[in-house]
């Protein structure tokens, strides 16, 4: 499943497109017309706890570290009005289009240095030079976060994605628990910081909009809001990057195609977050009994929307398993409804500068033979832990 989730789902939306899921007790909803009414309904289904399939109390162990920390309140994703609201409205004018409209040459310039870090050398691991650090570069220098704590920073987000998925021992839930709870302390002083220090940073523009509700945001509220920020200004970006960038591996007259014509390349971003799917599923929660797919749904039951395996019903996308850019139905790799992404034209932005970097600096862009292509484990994003490129590095003239 985290290897090629396709398959198994093609085979659900066939035989039982809504089915209850005894592993992660929950409904498992597969159609792409059962997952966008969902996503859209927010008066039957709430989105608490929608990141994470875990829902249970944390066993002592785990339960005394966290307590060490700040609690994990209901924020930007996991929230049904009023607090979801409040919270979008300030993440909202952080991400204003007037804002992303200045970010365009800070991107490609970002963008440019990364490549030339490694172009002389003819091959990288890209996810670790170029995918991360393109988008988590820049949402830490947005939120005015030093840009050499990135790799701290995404560290804690491995932790904290983690301990919402539920995935590992007890013992190792108890590790990432304690990076998890020196993570929220480090946004902790970082917003204490913007109170004392106000900036020209989308940090000081949250945090100076949480003091001036009524009532503000506690840290709490805070802290969780930052960190959804931080691990959606990135993660969910990084795999779309990576993802794009194996398909023009693969396809070399598609790599063609964008150098020479860089207008095309909006549409191999869109079909590249079809594809891939970087945020997976989410999770809802029925607040009535509803009927879905031909089954009945409980109030309190839970339900895992597929965004990928809607991205691929073969009711709306033909032949789904392939690769084409020409595709005008439109996908629900974004969601749909109250909680349809904020960054969505950021990322769509990034991608596209990306690409155009990468086809114009990395020339025979081909996978290293002999690779197995394994993904990050998470319960809501999907995406490349590594992926190792090669290309046709610069030649030097010698001169006479």
């Amino acid at each position: 499943m985290l290897d090629d989730p396709r398959p198994f789902y093609a085979r659900a939306r066939a035989e039982e497109p809504v089915f209850w899921s005894d592993a992660l007790a929950m409904w498992v909803v597969t159609r792409y017309e059962d997952v966008q009414a969902v996503a859209r309904d927010a008066a039957r289904f709430s989105s608490i706890n929608s990141i994470s399939p875990v829902s249970v109390m944390p066993p002592p162990p785990l339960l005394e570290v966290l307590m060490q920390g700040f609690p994990v309140t209901p924020s930007l994703v996991d929230s049904d009005p009023p607090v979801h609201t409040r919270s979008r409205s300030l993440v909202t004018k952080a991400l204003s289009l007037r804002r992303i409209a200045t970010f365009e040459p800070i991107l490609r310039e970002l963008a440019e240095r990364l490549i030339d870090r490694f172009v002389d050398q003819g091959q990288v691991e890209f996810v670790g030079a170029f995918a991360v650090p393109l988008p988590g570069n820049f949402i830490v220098d947005l939120l005015g976060l030093p840009r050499d704590h990135l790799e701290q920073v995404d560290a804690w987000i491995s932790h904290a994605a983690a301990i919402f998925a539920g995935h590992g021992t007890l013992e190792e839930l108890v590790e990432h628990a304690r990076h998890f709870v020196t993570f929220q302390h480090y946004l902790a002083d970082a917003v204490r910081d913007r109170r004392q220090n106000p900036r020209d940073d989308a940090l000081s523009d949250i945090v100076t909009g949480a003091d001036a509700l009524d009532p503000p945001l506690g840290m709490a509220e805070m802290i969780n809001m930052l960190v959804q920020t931080l691990f959606a200004g990135y993660e969910t970006t990084a795999g779309m990057i990576s993802a794009a960038a194996v398909e023009l591996a693969r396809d070399p007259e598609l790599f063609a195609a964008l150098r020479d014509d860089p207008g095309r390349i909006p549409a191999v971003i869109e079909e590249s977050l079809r594809s891939a799917s970087p945020i997976h599923a989410m999770y809802r929660t029925a607040k009535e009994d509803v009927e879905l797919g031909g089954v009945t749904i409980r109030a309190g039951e839970r339900l895992q929307l597929a965004f990928i395996s809607a991205n691929h019903d073969e009711e709306r996308f033909e032949e789904p398993l392939r690769f084409d850019p020409g595709r005008t139905t439109p996908h629900l790799a974004f969601g749909q409804g109250p909680h349809f992404c904020i960054g969505a034209p950021l990322a769509r932005l990034e991608g596209r500068i990306a690409l155009e970097v990468i086809t114009q600096r990395l020339p025979g862009l081909r996978l290293v033979p002999g690779q197995r292509l394994a993904f990050f484990p998470s319960a809501t994003a999907r995406r490349l832990a590594a992926v190792e490129l090669a290309w046709d590095p610069p030649t030097t003239s010698a001169s006479a």
